[in-house]
């Protein structure tokens, strides 16, 4: 009885081989799948330390300065985000995110930033980027580790640069391009 049984496994095991490579049932790949959105969008940020900054240290080491480029500070940010350049360009969203010095000489930080949208094409969609860079370099490039909404499984990367900078009132201007593959 058990020699009949492993007869027919073994006969139906042979049988489905052969018809599984007769008949191949197509899919798409998913990068067939997968969309591609470039943009670029504007960061305004504020980091003078007055009631309207938008970008400060939180936590650091008791007893030290607390500064971007102090190793171990911790900095929130919560920058208005732009089609353009200008202040009164179209408002699309926030960049809102923490970043840490990391390095003991302060030039690398570890950042956590949320692209959240807020325009009409995205309202409701994030893109998730997370990565280490030199803080001073002209280009900065992270990972984009998720999204949501319209940019759901997002992948991809964002570079973040410095496009202008007021000393005077601590204002930085960030042109961020983004490129993510999501579905």
């Amino acid at each position: 009885m058990a020699t009949k049984i492993a007869y027919f496994y073994m006969v139906f095991i042979v049988v489905l081989g052969i018809a599984m490579v007769m008949f191949p049932v197509s899919a798409k790949a998913d990068d067939e799948l997968m969309k591609e959105t470039k943009m670029t969008v504007y960061f305004h940020d504020y980091s003078s330390g007055d009631p309207n900054s938008t970008d400060l240290p939180v936590v650091g080491f008791a007893g030290k300065r607390w500064s971007f480029t102090d190793f171990g500070t911790l900095a929130v940010a919560d920058d208005q985000m732009t089609e353009g350049p200008e202040p009164t360009s179209a408002i699309v969203g926030r960049g809102q995110g923490i970043s840490v010095a990391i390095s003991l000489d302060g030039i690398n930080t570890y950042v956590s930033l949320s692209l959240v949208f807020t325009s009409e094409a995205y309202n409701g969609s994030t893109i998730q980027v997370l990565g280490n860079s030199n803080q001073f370099k002209g280009v900065r490039e992270y990972s984009v580790v998720s999204g949501t909404g319209k940019f759901r499984y997002a992948r991809g990367y964002v570079t973040v640069e410095t496009f202008s900078f007021d000393n005077a009132t601590s204002y930085a201007l960030l042109r961020v391009n983004v490129s993510v593959h999501h579905y």
